[in-house]
């Protein structure tokens, strides 16, 4: 009997993560999600040199097929994109606020080199397009808003109106000298109220000045400081306040505002650029005034299905699929 020539059977599309050390907590439930919504094979590879990148070329190897991801529009990325021949596989970069607000990366970057750039609001597209005016004529530029799966947070039972919530770094952006104010301004009103600080370092401006201000103020007694709280604990710890301030000069998304409404918080959020995109006039605050009537007037339970429907996690990697799903551009070399 003649020998029958072996089959091959086509295999799935391929996307290789490209992810930098410390910079990678965005893209893990996309990595563990994306297989089944968009029916591919997805990888991630921490990348400390180029080798991570050649071994990601391998393995992701079919031009027009598979798909190069590189997670953070950051350095060494600008420099391995501009100097790569992907032959023909797609690439695409996400970018995050950081890139957007704090560096010129975008400004930077080979963007002739890259089919779709991904952002996570308008407003992070309208400052790309401010630093970067080619972009469009050789990228796709797709909003994608961040997710956050709801399911991961229990809803709170009891309601503590008068625990506070402040949580992030402790520096000039996120603005912690104005939760004092407020919490002072409460304190005056109702002495019952407390604020419970969730923090793992920053500025050391940042930090003086608001220990500083909290003795000149008398609120040494009324700040409690967690310090660190990992991950996986942050649903706990959120289950134990009441009502969230956030005070930041600016964010993307939010991803503290999002947890915290999902377990049940109320929250009091300062009206920085772009909050409006994906947060409701009755969580938002420009003055000291305003953020006492939102603090004062909360209520448990009110945004956890607002952030299920507006920001949950599969709206995030059914929009992400869509993109893998549509064809590359022809013009990215």
């Amino acid at each position: 009997m003649d020998q029958q020539p072996p089959i091959h059977l086509p295999r799935r599309p391929r996307v290789a993560f490209m992810l930098l050390p410390t910079m990678d907590h965005f893209a893990h439930d996309l990595i563990a999600r994306l297989p089944e919504a968009a029916g591919c094979d997805v990888r991630g590879f921490m990348v400390n040199g180029l080798s991570a990148l050649h071994e990601a070329m391998v393995w992701a190897c079919r031009p027009g097929v598979d798909t190069l991801w590189f997670e953070f529009c950051w350095p060494p990325f600008l420099q391995m994109i501009a100097q790569t021949d992907f032959a023909g596989r797609r690439v695409i970069v996400r970018l995050h606020r950081i890139e957007a607000m704090e560096t010129r990366h975008a400004a930077a970057m080979a963007w002739d080199k890259v089919d779709d750039l991904i952002v996570v609001s308008r407003d992070m597209a309208a400052r790309v397009r401010r630093m970067a005016p080619q972009v469009d004529a050789s990228t796709r530029v797709r909003v994608v808003p961040n997710g956050l799966d709801v399911e991961r947070f229990a809803p709170l039972s009891d309601f503590h109106p008068h625990r506070i919530g402040w949580c992030g770094l402790m520096t000039v952006r996120k603005n912690p000298l104005l939760a004092l104010h407020v919490l002072a301004e409460l304190r005056r009103i109702d002495r019952r109220y407390r604020m419970h600080v969730s923090s793992n370092g920053g500025d050391p401006l940042a930090i003086e000045s608001f220990f500083h201000l909290a003795g000149r103020m008398g609120l040494t007694d009324s700040v409690q400081v967690d310090g660190r709280v990992p991950q996986d604990q942050m649903p706990a710890w959120h289950a134990r306040n009441g009502v969230l301030l956030h005070t930041s000069l600016h964010e993307s998304f939010g991803y503290a505002v999002a947890e915290a409404a999902a377990v049940g918080w109320d929250i009091a959020m300062l009206d920085h650029p772009g909050s409006d995109e994906f947060w409701p006039d009755a969580v938002r605050f420009g003055t000291v005034a305003e953020a006492v009537a939102r603090v004062m007037g909360a209520q448990p339970h009110r945004w956890r299905r607002y952030v299920a429907d507006r920001v949950g996690l599969e709206r995030q990697v059914m929009a992400t699929a869509d993109l893998l799903l549509q064809p590359a551009l022809a013009g990215a070399a």
